[in-house]
């Protein structure tokens, strides 16, 4: 037993040494990419940075603009071509600019490079009712084109198409109903999927403000309405979310606070409809927090020979929705939210004659 010991013993001794557990990868240069293409845009941007390896805390690393962005001259070109049915139709250039107002964050601020290019193709598509000029065309795709320190990196994305609200919906002349006088009720947010569109997000933004003797602050604040993913990539597919009235007024109370004004005054409401297109939908997907036991998940890129993401987005609004009457006095004199000092400030709403002048 004492020999076995010993030589236990003198193995420890021998091999102590070696057990050092080296947790860093040799360096290896990984390109990052990040943009997303929104018709909306004049001026497209692109983020391309690297990845960073070193000893210690990489929440340290992260702030050093160094660790993040490529040397100069390591980018030996950068641009996009616009493709029409495999065919290229177009090439631009991406230029570096430096942006200054970045806030602080995990990365570096307030400083960073970014890249953008403008493509100079523009049509014009009514929204409601009025003419909105729209950059990049819908029916080309647009790839992506690196080089850096001698590798290629690409990725490609389509654009999100344009789509419709339902007229009664959009038109602003068309008051929300959430309360009959009686009981609450819901408003239904009506549209119809665009091409190329996959996942939406509704969301919407309360406008007021608060009066006291002579100082007057514009607020807002913004909720969340729903998600839905369409199944088809062609467009038209119809799809809704509700404003339910009870959640509403619960929600007005809760944002809005307790603290003591002269009065609140009711300047609208505004829809948000976002759109991601399938890469940017399952990017999206795969990045959402795991609430179930397997924590593990596949992660994503579309980027050839790097990380990241190159897809496609669109944003329409809906704006200065005024409340139907019944919603209104509930607003400025109902159970949830009678105590705030509401009146309205859009014109041809029923004004509350308690704190309105």
């Amino acid at each position: 037993m004492q020999r076995a010991a010993l030589l236990l013993g003198t193995v420890a001794i021998l091999t102590g040494c070696s057990t050092d557990l080296e947790i860093n990868a040799p360096y290896k240069d990984i390109t990052v990419v990040h943009g997303l293409l929104n018709m909306r845009d004049s001026i497209h941007y692109v983020k391309i940075s690297k990845a960073f390896l070193g000893e210690g805390d990489a929440l340290l690393y992260a702030q050093i603009q160094d660790s993040n962005e490529w040397a100069p001259g390591a980018i030996e070109y950068a641009r996009v071509v616009r493709k029409l049915n495999g065919s290229v139709v177009g090439t631009f250039n991406l230029y570096d600019t430096v942006i200054t107002d970045r806030e602080p964050g995990t990365f570096y601020a307030p400083e960073q490079t970014i890249h953008y290019f403008v493509d100079p193709f523009t049509r014009n598509i009514p929204q409601g009712g009025t003419p909105t000029t729209m950059h990049l065309d819908h029916d080309s795709d647009y790839e992506l084109q690196l080089r850096i320190k001698g590798q290629d990196i690409t990725a490609t994305t389509n654009i999100v198409n344009d789509f419709s609200f339902v007229s009664a919906d959009q038109a602003t002349t068309v008051p929300i109903e959430l309360h009959n006088g009686s009981q609450y009720g819901a408003f239904e947010l009506n549209w119809s999927s665009s091409l190329d569109g996959k996942r939406y997000v509704a969301d919407y933004t309360f406008h007021y403000k608060e009066v006291t003797g002579t100082d007057t602050v514009t607020k807002r604040f913004t909720q969340r309405l729903g998600t839905r993913v369409s199944g088809n990539p062609n467009g038209s597919e119809p799809m809704s979310v509700a404003l339910d009235g009870e959640e509403f007024f619960s929600s007005v109370a809760t944002a809005v606070g307790n603290a003591v004004v002269d009065q609140r005054i009711f300047m609208g409401i505004d829809f948000t409809v976002s759109v991601a297109n399938e890469e940017f939908h399952t990017y999206l997907t795969l990045t959402e927090p795991v609430t179930g036991i397997v924590q593990d998940r596949p992660s994503y890129s579309n980027v050839a020979n790097g990380y990241g993401i190159f897809g496609g987005r669109y944003v329409k609004y809906i704006l200065g929705k005024r409340l139907g009457s019944n919603s209104l006095n509930q607003l400025c004199d109902g159970p949830v939210t009678g105590t705030l000092r509401f009146c309205s400030g859009m014109p041809g709403d029923v004004v509350s004659p308690h704190y309105c002048p």
